[in-house]
């Protein structure tokens, strides 16, 4: 039976405490409130307690470290407790962006944290007595609104539940259970897919069965050829094919920002160590593309030769490496004046490259020479060769720096060269067409593109005379090269299609044939559960972890989208000294548009805008017959003053509850923003009609979901029907 993964952070974490251990009450102690109006100094300091630090834009998570700080801002309300000798208090800070991409308040007006915007949640933690701060913890967060809260003071406070209450929330919260969750969850992250069919998916791991966990699909102006995520978690940057340039996407609206025009055929991208550029290597016409991250303007085209280009970077990212299979060099790059090194001349044929700065080394692999080139960082030279098998592919550092990990698709083996000696320490056969590495903190995980397994090598072994223990996890029913993505994947290991959990024990693996996404957890000998990719061809993936994070000694930090305006409790898992928390926030109204003041004011509605309003054109107990075709009409209107919805914009999707039969298709447009959709249910059961319009500010999930029931063929009831 297939399991379901609640994706989880946290599992080491024993629940048996929480509900054991009495020192783990979630007191309040006393809630030290911010003056809100313009001008008023920090919340008043409690005796022996540190003041709250302050947050200016430029420290916060996904800001550049050269932002501008904003004039001084009105305080935002905090909450402040102190359980076993440390003081922690709580703030939200807004980081919502507007179309345009501009931040809000950036002159200088604070605005509080409003329902349906991003914002920053931060705890800071320090010493209660010295005020000093403490850091290197693990927490874990959430947010829970209070029942009947609305805003108001008098209705909250009757609404604050007790110590136990507070406990047995986060033992729910842990445990994952489906009828209990959080509005806000601190602890989330987002999986993305690189898909087959033009689009990019995000799916949120973490949601409960009720709901689809898909949660945006981004359409493409082409397909994409290979991505990478910015260190700030905002932008993804996508290569497309047929001359369409690089697609931006905006990762917290799930829509394409901007496409920048670049050079013929792009393919690889990545982006610089500092987060200041990104690098675009054009197949067609020998050059690669320099483009301000945060600009997207292109800085400069550089002429590197002729063929697929690989990237990489040594001296922590001032100089860049750049391969060109149909040419001789590497050329050699200053990463910040983008002005030309030099050119080192390895042979035709060069097929990947990795760095190494903790042995100075930079290795090139010429896959039809089965030769990997040790290049000398500091002398810009070649320093020696290593003799291998014809057929090289993937080449990758472990994250030590000592060893590097040659895949050999043709051959089978996997060669692990020492960068202490420039020799091969060991090589591994019984692989299937390896083609993809990545590693955690224990292991390697090679994806065997001819079989249907990941290869698991134990890296505290590498050091050792003996070969490292190699362990075989079957993953999935079909083989990678199986997929319609594989051949496009395989050139030139664009595909990655193994992505680390942010928990650091185990992987998630995408399987383009099988159409799903396989869950590992180290100790296991098959994975823990399976994700549904919607249809879809998973071609690579990876990770954007929006989980608590130290960025600063002592203050951790996440950035969430919030829920519903109200009261709301902020529930704390601390891992040293084992202690739960819980505080208190509160969200306003949601603003109705840029400029136009909150929900409850003059001129502005209580409800958040997703974008479109969707108005089913069938009876809400319409019964359907399993086997009997089915045309499900529905009304969509774009937010005034917006251009009407054109069907290629939405999408539906219809599930069978809680887990199964999957329908996905685009609608007919009938006109007069009436839509329809064809669809015959399979099976009897309980299904779910979800409408979705990314590019509207409507992903998969924001708009209402409609049940629908079917019954067994000739067994459906005359009442309902469509309209």
């Amino acid at each position: 039976m297939r399991r379901i993964w609640t994706g989880a952070r946290g599992l080491w974490l024993s629940l048996a405490w929480l509900s054991a251990a009495p020192a783990l009450g979630c007191s309040r102690g006393e809630a030290l409130r911010g003056a809100q109006r313009e001008g008023a100094g920090p919340p008043a300091q409690e005796a022996g307690g540190p003041a709250e630090a302050s947050t200016t834009p430029a420290e916060a998570p996904g800001s550049s470290a050269e932002a501008p700080a904003s004039p001084a801002a009105a305080p935002l309300p905090a909450s402040r407790v102190e359980r076993d000798g440390l003081s922690i208090s709580f703030a939200l800070r807004p980081l919502d962006r507007g179309r345009d991409g501009a931040d809000r308040g950036a002159a200088g007006v604070a605005e509080p944290a409003a329902a349906g915007t991003e914002a920053l949640a931060e705890f800071t933690v320090t010493d209660a007595a010295s005020g000093a701060p403490v850091g290197g913890l693990a927490p874990l967060g959430w947010m829970s609104r209070r029942d009947g809260a609305d805003g108001g003071a008098a209705g909250a406070a009757e609404a604050a539940p007790d110590d136990e209450r507070c406990r047995g929330k986060i033992k729910s919260f842990m445990a994952g259970l489906l009828s209990v969750r959080p509005e806000v969850d601190m602890n989330a992250y987002l999986l993305w897919t690189l898909n087959d069919d033009n689009t990019v998916s995000a799916i949120n791991p973490q949601v409960a069965l009720g709901r689809t966990k898909l949660r945006s699909v981004v359409t493409l102006a082409g397909p994409g050829a290979s991505f990478a995520l910015h260190p700030d978690r905002e932008s993804l940057y996508v290569t497309l094919r047929g001359g369409r340039g690089l697609a931006v996407v905006d990762t917290r609206r799930g829509l394409v920002r901007t496409n920048v025009p670049v050079g013929a055929d792009p393919s690889r991208v990545v982006v610089s160590p500092d987060g200041r550029t990104v690098w675009v290597g054009n197949d067609g016409d020998g050059t690669v593309s320099v483009i301000d991250a945060r600009s997207t303007d292109v800085l400069r085209t550089l002429e590197v030769g002729p063929g697929h280009h690989e990237i990489a970077f040594t001296d922590g990212g001032r100089a860049a490496w750049i391969t060109s299979e149909r040419g001789e060099s590497v050329a050699v790059v200053d990463a910040g004046a983008l002005e030309p090194l030099g050119e080192v001349a390895v042979g035709e044929g060069a097929v990947s490259v990795a760095a190494s700065d903790e042995a100075g080394v930079v290795y090139v692999a010429r896959g039809a020479a089965g030769e990997v080139a040790i290049l000398d960082a500091a002398r810009r030279a070649v320093a020696g060769r290593v003799a291998l098998k014809p057929g090289l592919g993937a080449l990758r550092f472990d994250p030590g720096g000592r060893f590097a990990f040659a895949l050999n698709p043709a051959a089978g083996e996997v060669a692990l060269l020492d960068a202490a000696t420039g020799a091969v320490a060991h090589a591994l056969a019984g692989f299937a067409a390896p083609d993809a590495v990545t590693f955690t903190g224990r292991f390697a995980y090679v994806r065997n593109r001819g079989a249907a397994k990941v290869s698991l090598i134990d890296r505290a072994a590498l050091g050792g005379p003996a070969a490292p223990p190699v362990v075989h996890v079957a993953a999935g029913q079909e083989p990678p090269a199986a997929a319609g993505a594989a051949a496009l994947a395989a050139k030139a290991g664009l595909a990655a299609p193994i992505a680390p959990m942010p928990e650091g024990n185990g992987a998630v693996i995408a399987s383009p044939a099988d159409r799903a996404l396989y869950v590992y957890v180290e100790g296991m000998m098959a994975p823990i559960g399976t994700l549904t990719s919607y249809g879809r061809e998973p071609r690579s993936i990876l990770v954007e972890d929006r989980s608590l994070k130290e960025v600063r000694p002592g203050v951790y930090a996440a950035p969430v989208r919030l829920a519903a305006a109200g009261r709301y409790d902020v529930e704390l898992l601390l891992d040293r000294p084992r202690a739960a928390v819980c505080l208190e926030a509160t969200v306003a109204p949601a603003r109705c548009a840029p400029g136009a003041g909150y929900a409850g004011q003059s001129g502005c509605g209580g409800d958040l805008d997703p974008g479109i309003a969707l108005e089913p054109l069938f009876a809400p107990d319409l019964r359907l017959e399993a086997g009997e075709p089915a045309t499900l009409r529905f009304r969509a209107a774009a937010r005034e003053g917006t251009s009407a919805i054109d069907a290629k914009e939405m999408e539906i999707m219809i599930v069978r509850f809680p887990s199964g039969y999957r329908f996905r298709g685009a609608p007919r447009a009938e006109g007069d923003g009436t839509f329809s959709v064809a669809f015959t249910p399979p099976a009897p059961g309980q299904y779910r009609f979800l409408a979705a319009a990314p590019g509207r500010g409507a992903p998969a999930g924001a708009l209402p979901v409609v049940p629908l029931r079917v019954s067994p063929r000739g067994a459906a009831a005359a009442a309902g029907g469509a309209r």
